[in-house]
C-alpha cells in the first residue's frame, strides 16, 4: 500500500466526479456492495490498519 502522487490539475479534474443523484437513490446495502467490488476501494485488514500512525494535530 502506498501513496500515489498526482498533479494539481489531475486532482482538480477528479473532484466532483461522483454522481450524487445516483448515490442518493442507492440503499446502504447497494453502496456497500459497490464499494466491495471496486478494486481501488477495498476494506483494510486489521494488520493493514495497524501500519497507520496517529499524528498529533498541528497548532
Amino acid at each position: 500500500m502506498g501513496i500515489k502522487r498526482v498533479s494539481s490539475s489531475a486532482a482538480k479534474n477528479a473532484i466532483g466526479s461522483t454522481n450524487w443523484k445516483a448515490v442518493k437513490t442507492m440503499t446502504d446495502e447497494e453502496i456497500q456492495k459497490a464499494a466491495m467490488t471496486d478494486p481501488i476501494s477495498k476494506e483494510l485488514r486489521m494488520d493493514e490498519l495497524m501500519e497507520f500512525k496517529r499524528e498529533k494535530p498541528s497548532k
